[in-house]
């Protein structure tokens, strides 16, 4: 019974709290946290006010006369006053009631939430296990996909039902041009897939500069050539200043802005870091 009610989301003792799209809320974000500076910061995190709706599920008794669970996901995505609000439910959890915080970077969270969990980590599988299984999900250029996913499996899939490796190879033939002109590049790209793009670019100027660096190529074997043809002439600085630039852009994306201008940016600055590589 738990299992059905589980896989069809309405089970009566289980709460995930995870972020709202800000197309998905009825209401403005709740700023009355003075730690709260601005509903624009909010966008893409979990919110006080979510964590302050668990208040009735947490003080009401199992209705399955089991533990109750409350999955947040991911944790690291908490705003600092929701953070907050939740220090003061760890510190006393209810009875029979487990809190499970997943993340990616664990070191997002605060100190204090950290010190009062008890981590575990699930590292990730051997690559050769990882293709095997993903071999038999019938994705094809599994080592590849899985190179783009940072070697998640898991995310690997994910990829390939979303049809990322056409969007990948349109978008790396266009950076793998000597002289790859930011026009072409930015008519290329759907403003709506800023957050791809980003990824995209980060990895490429990743791997020019792990081959400058370190003479290796993580995520993108098979664009290897054309890569070390660019990296042979490339300033490690500027390469470096550019990844700077992304990582900066990539911390935004979930902001309002014009996603167009952005994508014009960085192929304008991406554009004039290799052409003077190779001028």
């Amino acid at each position: 019974m738990s299992c059905r009610l589980f896989m069809a989301d309405s089970h009566p003792d289980f709460r995930l709290v995870e972020p709202i799209p800000s197309e998905g809320r009825s209401e403005a974000p709740d700023t009355s946290a003075t730690d709260t500076p601005s509903a624009k910061s909010d966008v893409g995190s979990i919110l006080v006010s979510q964590v302050r709706d668990l208040a009735d599920f947490l003080t009401v008794a199992s209705h399955l006369a089991g533990a109750k669970i409350v999955l947040i996901q991911p944790a690291d995505r908490l705003h600092l006053s929701a953070a907050s609000a939740l220090l003061k439910t760890l510190e006393e959890p209810p009875t029979r009631t487990a809190f499970i915080l997943v993340a990616d970077r664990p070191q997002r969270l605060p100190a204090t939430i950290r010190s009062r969990c008890f981590r575990l980590d699930f590292p990730l599988p051997p690559r050769d296990i990882a293709l095997n299984w993903l071999a038999a999900e019938g994705i094809e250029n599994a080592d590849i996909i899985l190179a783009q996913a940072g070697f998640a499996p898991l995310i690997a899939a994910e990829l390939d039902r979303n049809g990322f490796s056409s969007k990948r190879r349109s978008f790396n033939d266009l950076l793998a041009a000597p002289h790859g002109g930011h026009v072409d590049l930015a008519a290329a790209t759907d403003p709506r897939e800023l957050p791809l793009v980003c990824q995209l670019l980060q990895r490429w100027c990743y791997d020019l500069l792990s081959l400058k660096l370190s003479n290796r190529v993580r995520y993108n074997p098979d664009y290897a050539e054309q890569l070390r043809t660019l990296a042979d002439n490339a300033d490690v600085h500027q390469l470096a200043s550019l990844t700077n630039e992304l990582v900066t852009a990539a911390r935004s994306l979930e902001h309002p802005l014009n996603a167009r201008l952005v994508i014009e940016q960085l192929a304008i600055r991406y554009t004039r870091t290799i052409s003077q590589q190779l001028s």
